[in-house]
């Protein structure tokens, strides 16, 4: 086995470790955490005036195994459905996690790839026409720009832009997915209707991230046409748009391509603030719904989904950067 194979499985492994350290530290510290969903429930009936044996009867009807369950023994129950491929159902929904999931999934990903695409496009092209005039007042102006709101978390630009287009001006609506009445599905009343509803979240996504792309694509740009070849281009009399565009571009994207997979993985998991704020359905809401329910199948399902794609963007990224750059697996060893 040679060393390139030796480095991925080296990161898999690493992966898993991670995945099992963070499933365990969610069920402890909601387990741990007041407000116990089962026992609500069963102190609700009581309270009602039925007897203790009644109540945990129906509590058994509504939540399966965890009413005789210790801690302990529903950790490793849940571990070994995992193994299974079993999520569990859902304590406040009565429905299996997977179902919730897959329901939920496909608004998170449009509002992240979305997001992503419209920032790293106008963040690449921004930072070529800045590194194309380097040293001057276009370069320094957009460069200050870029470090002074390349730092604003993307919920303040949520709310920011909630407040000025939809509640103060009616640019946009408040919340929600899609409008009442609109039937979900692939036809054009509804893809409109969706955009308009995801016009916000999106730009709040996307405006703190164009900084980043703009600073990076900027400093890669301005060390690749210091490269020998860029000046030998130059001296041939080929036009600066192609030296740009051929020479300095595509050799400048190469490293923040890598970077576009770890920043999908950090986006899935900061989902759940802009969702929450403009009312989206998608799995950032379903979390947030889930950790103040003290769901922890529900809970624990969806921090799985998104730790395992944000693990996988990055061993991706990992390896494509280890192939592109073989010195970073060397560096590592």
């Amino acid at each position: 086995m040679n060393d390139f194979f030796k480095w991925i499985i080296k990161r898999i492994l690493l992966a898993i470790i991670t995945i099992y350290v963070v499933i365990t530290a969610t069920y402890i510290l909601l387990y741990i955490s007041p407000g116990n969903p089962v026992q609500i429930y069963i102190d609700s009936l009581l309270a009602r005036g039925y007897s203790k044996e009644y109540a945990l009867m129906k509590a058994r009807e509504v939540f399966g195994n965890y009413v005789n369950q210790t801690a302990f023994q529903a950790y490793l129950s849940y571990i070994n459905g995992l193994l299974h491929g079993d999520l569990g159902r859902s304590l406040i929904y009565h429905e299996p996690v997977i179902k919730l999931i897959a329901l939920e999934a496909p608004y998170t990903v449009f509002l992240v790839s979305s997001s992503l695409i419209l920032s790293y496009v106008i963040g690449v092209l921004i930072g070529l026409l800045t590194a194309k005039y380097s040293g001057g007042k276009i370069d320094s102006l957009i460069t200050i720009l870029s470090a002074a709101f390349n730092s604003i978390p993307n919920y303040i630009v949520a709310i920011i832009l909630l407040l000025f287009f939809a509640i103060y001006n009616n640019y946009f609506p408040i919340s929600g997915s899609y409008g009442i009445g609109v039937h979900p599905g692939f036809n054009l009343p509804f893809i409109i209707n969706m955009l308009d509803h995801y016009t916000l979240p999106i730009l709040s996504f996307s405006i703190p991230m164009i900084p980043g792309w703009i600073l990076s694509i900027r400093s890669a740009a301005f060390s690749i046409s210091q490269e020998d070849y860029v000046r030998y281009a130059k001296l041939r009399g080929v036009k600066s748009r192609t030296i740009l565009l051929s020479y300095i571009g595509k050799t400048a994207v190469i490293p923040s391509f890598t970077r576009l997979m770890y920043s999908f993985g950090l986006l899935l998991g900061s989902a759940t603030f802009i969702e929450s704020i403009f009312g989206l359905y998608g799995i950032g809401s379903l979390y947030a719904t889930a950790l103040t329910s003290k769901d922890y199948p529900l809970a624990i399902g969806v921090l799985l989904v998104i730790v395992i794609i944000s693990i996988l963007g990055n061993i991706l990224a990992d390896i494509i950067y280890g192939i592109l750059d073989p010195r970073v697996r060397v560096g590592e060893e």
